[in-house]
């Protein structure tokens, strides 16, 4: 058990894409901490299962890419009428693969801005509103150090968690003025669903692996940050993105 412990009893989180990875850790861990929690994705088995490891947590079936405005408001409100405006939400949903410049599937390409950028934004038009969110309400989306570094091959997936982080600097403006909070969350290689689908098309690059000063992480090293930032005691935080890396940005120059 972690010697920092947060206490969500009564407060109501949507998580999107929690069927895998970063996003299911981070449902578990708000479930564990007393909170009800939404938890969107688009994969119904795992879904299922994660439903059945908490009575708090309820699963919505929900593709960020042909999601609409409607279909946001009907899953959330829904989710609102039943526990209370929702405190906070955090959006993990992503893919990634190579596109490297002469050779890359352009729609691919578009459909990594799509779900971790365009995304997000739709899901926050909903999230946000003063009908579905308490005021102080907290929001996380999800970036990635490859934003920063601007990965080999990756040009689509860099580009869409660079553009995370520029749009939560706008986007905190745009909350401020009910008091809501929106930061972004910048992890290094953490082993999920994805990242292993992708060790499997283009392997792990041995600087990759190297960079990392304390090792390839695994979600549970993520979503504490995750938990902080969703709490009352960062209620002085916004338009920030949090650098997860175990050490990546440092070794990388090495």
């Amino acid at each position: 058990m972690s010697d920092v412990q947060f206490d969500f009893k009564g407060k109501n989180f949507v998580v999107v894409g929690a069927s895998s990875g970063l996003g299911r850790q981070i449902a578990l861990e708000l479930a564990e901490s007393g909170a009800h929690v939404l938890a969107v994705a688009r994969n119904e088995t795992r879904l299922e299962e994660l439903a059945n490891a908490s009575p708090l947590i309820h699963a919505a079936i929900l593709d960020v890419l042909t999601a609409s405005a409607d279909d946001w408001t009907a899953v959330i409100e829904g989710f609102v009428e039943q526990h209370g405006k929702l405190h906070g939400g955090v959006y993990t949903a992503g893919i990634s693969g190579a596109t490297p410049l002469r050779g890359f599937d352009t729609a691919f390409a578009y459909r990594v801005m799509e779900t971790s950028f365009w995304g997000a934004i739709r899901a926050l038009q909903v999230m946000t509103k003063k009908r579905i969110s308490q005021e102080r309400a907290s929001f996380i989306l999800f970036s990635s150090v490859a934003g920063l570094t601007g990965e080999k091959g990756l040009f689509a997936y860099s580009a869409a968690k660079a553009a995370v982080m520029a749009g939560v600097k706008s986007l905190a403006h745009d909350l401020a003025r009910d008091r809501k909070r929106i930061n972004s969350i910048s992890p290094g290689y953490i082993r999920t669903g994805m990242t292993r689908q992708s060790e499997g098309d283009m392997g792990v690059p041995e600087n990759v692996i190297k960079g990392h000063l304390f090792g390839i992480g695994e979600p549970k090293d993520v979503a504490g940050m995750a938990l902080f930032l969703l709490s009352d005691r960062a209620e002085w935080v916004t338009g920030q993105d949090f650098v997860v890396d175990g050490g990546y940005m440092r070794g990388a120059w090495n």
